[in-house]
């Protein structure tokens, strides 16, 4: 594990760092607490997610690589019986280079070598792209022989959500407990746009633990145009290379004095995007780390299948790994700490999987992946511009690593061949090149594990009562009924005999059993699932709480809806009589007969109160704007607004159920809220929102 401080990237005069960054304040408890902070000030971002689990890491804008994420670390909603805290996963992540070469021949690039993803290829990020927080991110470089320094909305954060993440039904046929979770993730990415193509960098960190990294390209394919001439045009006629697009052009031309004229169908040309990351693994900020390859091959038959049997090696020195020289169909990665065991006392690693195709016709994108040793001059995959080992590629860093491989740094070839189609007009739908870490062995169980399910650890017949015993848990509560007829409302009256539903548990124990307390405004009073009402029980409220439980598990408690009957005690005493005698004489009645029945009440609309802010996190004396929605049965509504900023008050006017105001945020750093209080009217109710931002420097 290297110490390593984030400083301000500069190259060539450019500076880029990242200077808004902290999207999420987690609670203050003592955990929390107690962690040591990522060694990157400003550009730290730190999100939990709907389930309770969290990432933090530290993100920022370099003028050449793009998006690079550091001291990325996980805490599982699991808690304590995982690990305490943070746990890191990555020391850092980036795409290290994005070959382009054309099947034409013509032409061969390197975007990020030779162009790179930061500076003026860096694109806002606005709403129509962003739906979470846009970060703000500094630059100052040269372009056309003139000085840009801007600050944009360079990088975006939100949460996003996944679908289904686990679904087990423990009957066949439907019935019995159902365990279905829906899960979300964190997605930080940015846009560079280079010539023709625009590239998204989206990095999801989900809330189990794994990190899919992906390469977006959209943008407009590249031109073409109609040529015969097969040698020094960019695309020409030959369909072997490319795809026709639109219909054929008509291509006038000289020779001899002699003018012809002919229709030629023109093809864009077939091309590949060879994606290269560069992954700097830090398993638990370990000083020593191990890789392994796990190749599968099948030694025969079985009975009814064949048998295939799966082999680790430990990779002791650098390599690279080229599918049929090197490994085969089925093999994969991982990288390890061997002195980090989860509760089950395995190793904790994260495991490589790609699923892309490499392109073999060119050396340094052959290997699906290479590892080395860590060396800060090796920081691009091709065309190294690092000055300590200058226009070097992975090849050449493998082949002069002689040292044993104890620091790995994953080299992950995205490969992916683009042949256009007319869909691709215009503007280009988005194509994904992914590849995932996922963790293995990092958590003893799945890390969102439900109470009810945590002792299923191992094969499903082993429950663990002892270190990771199931809690029962309770999706409907208990309900009181009329013994004499379930169906009818409860209407107390003495001698009548309720009883109490268990209510709906789930529970990996199974066989749960059920005891019954009844309660009379809060004080037990009876046992048993059944309570015949008396006297006592006159003007009180009735409830019961359902113990439910199983044998060497710990047990659970739900409580129903109480049991009125007749008026409940008044807890808050009744006020002091007024001393003073009335001196006003009471004001006399009317004399005259109501003419008309009185008008029957409007039944008053409740309104939705929506209020958001361009930004959660913003700098002391930053401009930020609120704007506020407020909608009754899914319809604008009018009326007015007290919108309290900072400690003062505006009252402003709906528009189409819409008004907003730009405000300037204080200069002490801390947490704000912004509310909005709206007024009502004769057919929509009051009401108020609220929502939090941060003022960081």
């Amino acid at each position: 594990m290297r110490k390593k401080t984030l400083t301000r990237i500069v190259a060539a005069g450019a500076t880029a760092l990242l200077t808004a960054g902290l999207v999420s304040v987690l609670p203050s408890t003592a955990a929390t607490a107690a962690e040591s902070p990522l060694a990157c000030a400003d550009s730290l971002i730190e999100k939990e997610l709907e389930n309770g689990s969290a990432w933090r890491m530290c993100a920022r804008i370099h003028p050449i690589k793009g998006l690079i994420l550091e001291q990325i670390e996980f805490k599982p909603a699991t808690g304590d019986y995982e690990y305490a805290g943070y746990k890191r996963v990555l020391d850092q992540l980036n795409i290290a280079q994005l070959n382009v070469p054309y099947d034409t021949g013509h032409v061969q690039y390197n975007d990020i070598t030779s162009y790179g993803f930061g500076k003026q290829y860096l694109m806002t990020q606005g709403p129509e792209v962003c739906s979470g927080e846009a970060l703000d991110v500094d630059q100052s470089f040269t372009y056309s022989g003139r000085l840009v320094e801007r600050t944009i909305p360079g990088i975006c954060v939100q949460e996003d959500p996944t679908g289904l993440m686990t679904h087990a039904q423990e009957t066949q046929i439907g019935g019995g407990t159902l365990y279905a979770d829906q899960g979300t993730t964190l997605a930080v990415s940015s846009i560079s746009k280079i010539s023709w193509y625009e590239y998204q960098q989206r990095v999801s960190f989900d809330d189990h633990g794994q990190i899919d990294v992906g390469l977006g390209a959209t943008g407009d394919i590249a031109p073409g145009w109609a040529s015969e001439s097969q040698t020094g045009a960019f695309f020409g006629t030959n369909p072997k290379v490319g795809w026709p697009l639109s219909g054929k052009s008509t291509v006038t031309s000289t020779q001899g004095g002699q003018t012809t004229t002919k229709e030629v169908q023109s093809y864009a040309g077939s091309h590949w995007h060879n994606a290269i990351y560069k992954v700097d693994f830090g398993i638990d900020k370990a000083e020593r780390q191990t890789v392994e390859q796990w190749d599968f091959s099948s030694p025969g038959s079985g009975t009814r299948a064949p048998i295939v049997e799966g082999t680790g090696t430990v990779k002791s020195s650098a390599f690279s790994s080229v599918e049929n020289e090197d490994h085969d169909q089925l093999s994969w990665w991982r990288v390890l700490n061997p002195n980090s065991k989860n509760k089950d006392g395995h190793a904790r690693s994260y495991e490589i999987v790609n699923n892309n195709t490499s392109n073999a016709l060119i050396p340094v994108t052959s290997p699906a992946v290479s590892f080395t040793n860590y060396r800060s001059c090796e920081e691009y995959a091709s065309d190294n511009l690092n000055a300590g080992c200058p226009g070097q590629t992975i090849l050449d860093y493998v082949a002069n690593d002689t040292h044993e491989l104890t620091d790995p740094v994953a080299w992950v070839n995205v490969g992916f061949h683009h042949t256009d189609k007319d869909e691709d007009q215009s503007p280009m739908p988005i194509h994904w090149q992914k590849f995932q870490l996922v963790p293995r062995d990092f958590f003893a169980q799945k890390p969102t594990i439900k109470d009810a399910r945590k002792c299923i650890n191992g094969p499903f017949s082993s429950v663990n009562a002892v270190t990771k015993p199931c809690t029962p848990e309770n999706t409907v509560k208990p309900k009181i009924t009329d013994k004499a007829d379930s169906t009818a409302t409860v209407v107390p009256a003495v001698g009548k005999v309720l009883t109490s539903s268990a209510g709906t548990w789930r529970s990996a124990a199974q066989s749960l059993t059920y005891a019954y307390t009844w309660f009379r405004n809060g004080e037990a009073v009876s046992t048993g699932q059944d309570y015949t009402l008396s006297e006592a029980d006159m003007n009180a409220s009735i409830s019961v709480k359902v113990n439910a439980s199983a044998a060497g598990f710990p047990s659970n408690v739900a409580e129903s809806d109480a049991v009125v009957w007749g008026t409940p005690p008044t807890t808050a005493p009744t006020p002091e009589p007024t001393t003073e005698p009335t001196t006003a004489p009471t004001t006399a009645p009317t004399t005259a007969p109501t003419t008309a029945p009185t008008t029957r009440p409007v039944a008053k609309a409740t309104p939705r109160v929506a209020v958001r802010l361009a930004a959660k996190t913003v700098k002391p004396g930053r401009k930020n704007k609120v704007a506020v929605t407020v909608t009754a049965a899914g319809k604008p509504v009018s009326g007015k607004v007290r919108l309290t900023v900072n400690g003062s008050v505006r009252t402003l006017t709906l528009v189409k159920g819409r008004t907003n105001l730009t405000f300037t945020a204080p200069k002490k750093p801390k947490g704000y809220v912004v509310k909005a209080s709206y007024a009502g009217s004769g057919t929509v109710k009051s009401g108020t929102a609220a929502v939090k931002y941060v003022v960081r420097k």
